[in-house]
């Protein structure tokens, strides 16, 4: 490429970065951060693995895949928070849903490949649109147009049939001013648990036109998926303590015996009544039972299936050398429902009741359709020693809910289902979201700087209609929960810190406040307990690094004091649902490093470790009690359920010409399953090993370059659960004491190794 080419190409990148820059901290901000770039995405997108996974490379994060490979369903944590508490954008537009407050990353199938650059901000961070950061935020930067035409073809096949292909091209400067890409991407799976077998992808397209000082591009982004569901688990109790191996310290025996594959959402085990064993057939294996229809039919898998479509209109106009202005109108459009068979149900469950029946299979399809609009947009002014950025985000939110019974067993479909599906339920809702920010950074004296933060946020929320819990009345019917919630908030998030820098050498404090308001399943699941209040947190942070040409070192320190957060206490509301709410004092504090040498010129070892306490202060468990009403336990200083004390990663990075080899090794330290901090309601530690390795070939024509790669998922072959869940109760009359109790422990495994090739093609 030209000289020419080469200075434009970075000036219609640096323009179009104005929308994503907006919502990052600005440079030498007191704030932890870690960053990731265009050809770790690349290589990692080739697999068809959701981001979480790579996230989780990065200090603090943890993530994993309901299948137990990573693809598909897949969650993820930040400093122990879940997904509703981490802020996720694109190019500055909000993704979370904005009840859920979750960004549902099956939805978001091969996205690496469409990013041209990843942020993770840990703890509140600098300001940014939508959902309040807790535990984190994370910011995608779609890659900015390519003034040369290329054509790039992905393909990879591997372990339990999984596959991924893609394809993406971009037509280069047309003319002088205009960029037509697209992208295509698909990824399948059998799945390592049973029943999660599935595909999901995405697809993309935009349109820029490219001026000296402006860059417009529409951009369209659509996801869809069907996939198999396993978040049961496997699920162990007190009664099989070969499974539970005194507190599942181990999952050995699981895997020897074949059922780290089971999955309660697709097949039963079939229990000897005497021994309360797990039965073989006559070959020796394992028996399961798949859940039948009345016409004996076999009932294929629960799925869940979304289709998603985001559009982003983006104007990003370079005013001066001193001020950048951008502005994004944004549209999302979603639509989807899962399908579950429902084994011998309660009628009651579904508001039903029959003279003769009490009990029944069902299928059931849950589903929820949406619409989200707004406008984001930011001015960016630097003078001096000034650097000033101001933003807002518009945006409206409707959503519907609804619920089907699609099948019944033993006759109950001729009457129930005779015009059709049985609608059981069915609920609207809509949400406001306006914020504005300012925050500016001031260089002074000799590396000294200062920042500000200051976000003013309104939110307004209302949902109506009837909902999926059902209440008994005096005559013995059953009617719906009836929902009438209307709430509003106003909230006031400051930030501030300093910063010092030399010869390499950065160090930094800030403070930043943060607020954020009930999640829909808050209100819903409430029943007539008093409506939840929002939560606020307090973050403090301090840190310091070192960069030179060979060794990078970071290490960040930080105290988060929650006042409301949501914890589930063990109560259930009077319909039935585990409460989730706000207490008193909890706090998360800890010290996350970074580190990286260069051995050789070709050989660099790279380390990450977070360690931290996580804790409630004053905590009342309320524990079933099933000989009567509950009990309560109280805890003077208790850990926070699935905030692991210690998350480390280190890694071996060897380049040599085309050839390139990546050793990952992770450990996780124990989980506990509640807030109560018991070993026996915990998931153990585990420690899981990863290698990947590519060979570059070049040419100089037509085909001109190709990459042949090799993944190997756990090389040691660890038998682990990344996540789970857990109920306990008491009974004095059959021996369950609160400090013996009855348990049973629903544990999500990973599979064992996993081999995967690749190959990708850039004509």
């Amino acid at each position: 490429m030209s000289a020419w080419g080469q200075l434009d190409s970075v000036r219609v990148e640096e323009i179009a970065a104005s929308a994503v820059s907006a919502v990052r901290p600005q440079k030498d901000a007191p704030f932890a951060v870690a960053n990731i770039g265009s050809d770790d995405l690349e290589d990692f997108s080739s697999y068809g693995r959701e981001l979480p996974l790579l996230l989780s490379r990065t200090p603090g994060v943890l993530a994993w895949g309901e299948n137990g490979l990573g693809t598909g369903t897949s969650y993820m944590r930040i400093r122990g928070a879940g997904d509703s508490r981490i802020n996720v954008t694109l190019d500055g537009v909000p993704l979370n849903s904005p009840e859920d407050q979750c960004v549902f990353w099956a939805n978001m199938n091969s996205y690496a490949s469409l990013m041209g650059s990843v942020q993770i901000q840990r703890g509140v961070g600098a300001s940014s649109n939508g959902d309040g950061a807790f535990g984190g935020t994370v910011s995608l930067s779609s890659k900015a147009p390519s003034l040369i035409p290329s054509v790039t073809v992905t393909s990879s096949w591997g372990s339990y049939n999984t596959y991924n292909a893609g394809a993406r091209f971009t037509t280069g400067l047309i003319g002088k001013h205009l960029v037509i890409e697209g992208a295509y991407h698909r990824t399948g799976t059998e799945g390592y648990i049973h029943g999660t077998a599935g595909r999901s992808g995405s697809y993309s397209g935009s349109i820029s036109w490219l001026g000296r000082d402006v860059v417009i591009k529409y951009l369209n982004i659509g996801n869809f998926e069907c996939t198999g569901q396993a978040w049961n688990g496997v699920v162990a109790g007190n009664d099989d303590e070969s499974l539970m191996n005194d507190g599942i310290r181990t999952y050995a025996d699981m895997y020897e015996r074949g059922l780290g594959r089971f999955n309660s959402l697709y097949e039963r085990l079939v229990f000897d009544d005497v021994n309360w064993t797990f039965p073989k057939d006559a070959s020796g294996n394992y028996m399961t039972e798949r859940y039948a229809l009345s016409d004996g039919s076999l009932w294929p898998q629960t799925t869940d299936n979304f289709w998603q479509n985001h559009n982003l209109l983006n104007a990003s106009w370079r005013i001066s050398s001193r001020l950048d202005a951008s502005a994004t109108l944004h549209y999302t459009y979603g639509y989807g429902y899962y399908e579950e068979f429902r084994y011998q149900n309660k009628l009651r469950k579904f508001g039903l009741t029959d003279p003769v029946l009490s009990r029944a299979d069902f299928v059931r399809r849950k589903g929820l359709e949406q619409n989200t609009y707004g406008v984001v947009g930011s001015l960016d002014y630097k003078n001096g020693g000034w650097n000033i950025v101001g933003g807002f985000s518009l945006q409206r939110f409707t959503g519907n809910h609804f619920g089907y019974l699609t099948y019944a067993s033993d006759g109950l479909d001729a009457s129930l289902l005779s015009d059709g599906w049985y609608k059981y339920y069915d609920s609207d809702a809509e949400k406001g979201d306006c914020s504005a920010y300012v925050k500016a950074s001031y260089t002074f004296g000799r590396g000294w700087q200062a920042f500000a933060d200051l976000q003013l946020r309104s939110v307004g929320y209302t949902t109506g209609g009837v909902n999926d819990k059902f209440i008994k009345q005096t005559d013995g019917t059953y009617r719906n929960q009836v929902l009438d919630i209307d709430r509003h908030y106003v909230f006031l998030n400051p930030k501030a810190g300093i910063s010092y820098s030399e010869d390499g050498c950065r160090v930094y404090a800030s403070i930043a406040v943060a607020n954020r308001e009930p999640e829909r399943n808050n209100f819903t699941d409430n029943g007539s307990y008093p409506a939840p209040r929002p939560e606020r947190v307090f973050d403090y942070e301090a840190g310091w690094q070192y960069d030179s040409e060979r060794v990078r070192f970071s290490q960040n320190y930080y105290y988060m004091k929650y006042d409301g957060q949501f914890v589930q206490t063990g109560a259930v509301s009077d319909i039935g649902e585990a409460l989730t709410t706000n207490i008193k004092d909890s706090y998360r504090v800890g010290v996350e490093t970074s580190a990286a040498v260069g051995i050789l010129s070709c050989l660099t070892l790279e380390a990450n470790a977070a360690l931290s306490e996580n804790r409630i202060l004053d905590f009342d468990e309320s524990v079933e009690n099933w000989d009567g009403d509950y009990i309560t336990v109280h805890y003077d200083n208790s850990t926070l359920a699935y905030s692991p004390f210690a998350i480390v990663n280190g890694f071996l990075d060897f380049h040599l010409k085309g050839f390139s080899a990546v050793w990952h090794t992770a450990y996780v330290s124990r989980q506990y399953l509640d807030n109560t901090a018991c070993e026996e309601r915990s998931l153990p530690s585990y420690c899981v090993s990863d290698m990947s390795m590519s060979y570059t070939l070049k040419f100089p024509r037509i085909v001109r370059e190709a990459v042949f790669g090799l993944n190997l998922g756990n090389v040691l072959n660890s038998h682990f659960a990344a996540s789970g869940w857990v109920y306990s109760a008491v009974s004095e009359s059959l021996g369950y004491t609160p400090g013996n109790r009855y348990r049973q422990i629903g544990f999500i495994p990973m599979a064992g190794t996993t081999v995967t090739g690749s190959l990708k093609l850039k004509f």
